[in-house]
């Protein structure tokens, strides 16, 4: 049976009788094992269809690890249950029926290389810096905010009040003037048109919630205002919805989590029950009574207590370093004691652990240098997570863009990208003509597609582009002409091995040498990957490889199983444990981090994310800090 194995306080929450349900638990709580195992119990016990059953994450290694626990529970029926992150949800329902809303069956998802992008663009119109207050990052994580507080790029013209406001409303304006040409739709777009589409579609609306009658969410804590006004459209009527929740892990705010969405739970959803899980299976007492004394000085939270019977355990160690070196240098230190592979170990030390068991966390970037430099010089084996993602290497973004081209001729970003790759000597000069010949007009209003325009420029009908430019360009078209014939034909891996041989990639990465080798090993990586997606039709098949792509997040690269030390900031620990941990730089003004010291709902959060950090340990616990930082410094 799904109740198997069960605390007193699990058992009660899989067995809530209430339409509506939130679960909280702090960390070790077995909250997730709560949520799979009520999915189980629907299968099982109630005969409930597994396909009626929605259960929403934050991340695709969380939709994948609860698919896992399910099926290892009930069995192959795991495989009809919808799961997935909201955004990629949204996304498929966009993909079927976006048409009902206006949304064209083929849009594309904007990545943050095609929003940079952009925004860039925009930046270099105007002729202004990429830095400052015009920073891309600045601009986008502002309209974003905006986005998800509901406001178009008109309502957020009427409220601006300083300039600067005035002038991330009028790049809000251009942005989405400019993801309209693009026919695209980026991450906070997913949410919004994913809720339009229940609000302003009754018909699709109806049909989604007879299909999802059961609804689920993962760590409710992080979810944005728009996540959860998508999430009671959905469930309205029937209210059938379980959420479980740690409320003192809220640490997203500046993407957008709303804690608000737990503390107003009972009245949102009036006949709610709340269970709580006061146990915590994870750390031990030692740990999580130090917990419990940081986010305990809370006042804006959902109160919540919890106890562990792993009594006693290591004495938390604090270490108040000279400066960032010395204190990266007795991180080291203490790894090299702790790991197994460290002979002549002390009698006073701790039990050895394996490198994979040990992670150390900080608050900022910029507290990494010192850091890396440490383990290099000792070298320790470590692993970072928050480096280069995979599809944002530079030869994957090259196949990816050939591959959006194939898609779209509207998509400009993606056919400037492949303009040269490989080099065919098209110089800015010419990029301008042709931007200025796809710009909207009296006789095209909505602009040129770019696709026709660079197939214009290569029949010689587009005025100052050069011979080498205009061949370069009519070789383009031919090549996406010969490969878009070819997407209906052949499966998608085919289809790879065509774009990199057509496109000229395979014959570029060849002649560099060893870096080229490496280059073209990830290009087969990307291959493997189309694999997946073979059993869909062709075209189905390619909107859906590069959704997915889109949609991959950094966290999603991260190998547990490694030999090799973890390290990264606490926001990427989440939903993580180790049994050792080290935090490095708990000083004021870094952590917490100085925009927190004159602000309670920033301090609040720094103490729920210092809470984080710590209960990521389930065993021994270290915390540093620097008694004197430089300028600047991490």
């Amino acid at each position: 049976m799904a109740n198997l194995h069960l605390s007193e306080d699990q058992f009660a929450a899989v067995n809530s009788n209430s339409s509506a349900t939130l679960v909280l638990g702090p960390a070790g709580a077995g909250k997730t094992r709560v949520l799979t195992h009520r999915i189980a119990q629907l299968i099982q016990q109630d005969k409930v269809a597994s396909w009626k059953i929605l259960a929403v994450t934050f991340s695709n290694k969380a939709a994948s690890e609860m698919r896992d626990r399910v099926h290892e529970i009930i069995g192959e029926a795991a495989r009809d249950i919808a799961m997935g992150t909201f955004h990629s949800i949204c996304a498929r329902m966009l993909r079927r029926d976006g048409v009902a809303i206006g949304i064209s069956p083929e849009w594309q998802i904007a990545d943050e290389e095609m929003q940079w992008r952009i925004i860039s663009g925009l930046l270099k119109e105007d002729d202004l810096p990429v830095t400052g207050e015009t920073k891309p990052s600045l601009i986008l994580g502002a309209i974003s905010r905006a986005k998800d507080d509901g406001l178009t790029a008109g309502q957020m013209e009427d409220r601006a009040f300083t300039h600067h406001e005035h002038l991330i409303a009028r790049f809000a304006k251009r942005y989405a003037a400019e993801l309209k040409r693009l026919d695209a739709l980026d991450f906070d777009d997913l949410l919004l048109e994913g809720l339009r589409l229940l609000q302003e579609a009754p018909a699709v609306a109806d049909r989604y919630r007879a299909k999802w009658e059961y609804l689920h969410v993962d760590d409710y804590q992080n979810t944005t205002r728009t996540q959860h006004q998508w999430l009671q459209a959905l469930a309205k009527n029937r209210n059938n919805v379980f959420c479980v929740s740690d409320a003192d892990a809220g640490v997203f705010s500046w993407r957008g989590a709303d804690i608000r969405n737990i503390l107003d739970f009972e009245r949102d959803w009036p006949k709610a029950q709340v269970v709580q899980l006061n146990q915590s299976f994870r750390s031990t007492q030692k740990i999580v009574s130090a917990a419990y004394s940081v986010v305990s000085n809370n006042v804006g939270r959902k109160d919540q207590t919890f106890r562990t019977e792993l009594e006693g355990g290591d004495q938390i160690t604090v270490y108040g370093a000279l400066d960032r070196d010395d204190e990266a240098a007795w991180i080291v230190r203490r790894i090299n004691e702790a790991s197994a592979a460290v002979a002549n170990r002390r009698v006073d030390a701790p039990e050895p652990v394996s490198l994979n068991g040990i992670a150390i966390l900080y608050r900022t970037n910029a507290q990494l240098i010192a850091i890396e430099e440490a383990l290099l010089r000792s070298g320790v084996p470590y692993q970072l997570i928050g480096g280069t993602r995979f599809d944002q290497r530079r030869e994957v973004k090259d196949a990816l863009a050939w591959l959006r081209v194939l898609r779209s001729d509207t998509d400009r970003i993606s056919y400037e990208h492949i303009l040269n790759v490989p080099p065919r000597g098209i110089g800015d000069k010419t990029i301008e003509l042709l931007r200025a010949a796809a710009a909207p007009s009296v006789s095209a209003p909505g602009g040129t597609p770019y696709g026709h325009v660079i197939a214009a420029a290569g029949r010689g009908e587009i005025a100052g582009v050069n011979t080498r430019a205009r061949d370069s360009l009519a070789s383009i078209t031919d090549v996406v002409r010969r490969l878009r014939v070819r997407i209906a034909a052949v499966t998608l891996p085919d289809l790879l091995d065509e774009v990199y041989s057509e496109s000229g990639l395979r014959a570029h990465l060849a002649s560099e040498g060893v870096e080229g080798e490496e280059r073209w090993a990830n290009l087969l990586k990307l291959r493997d990957i189309a694999g997946r997606f073979v059993e869909l039709p062709p075209p189905d098949g390619l909107r859906r490889f590069l959704d997915d792509i889109a949609l991959a997040q950094n966290e999603d690269a991260f190998d547990g199983d490694a030999e090799r030390v973890a390290v990264m900031t606490i926001h990427q620990a989440i939903g993580r444990e180790w049994q050792t941990v080290f935090i490095s730089g708990l000083t004021e003004g870094l952590f917490p981090h100085s925009r927190a010291l004159e602000d309670r709902e920033q301090m609040e959060e720094e103490r729920r994310l210092c809470y984080v950090g710590i209960t990521r340990a389930k065993a021994r616990l270290y915390l540093s800090y620097a008694l004197r930082r430089s300028w600047g410094a991490g």
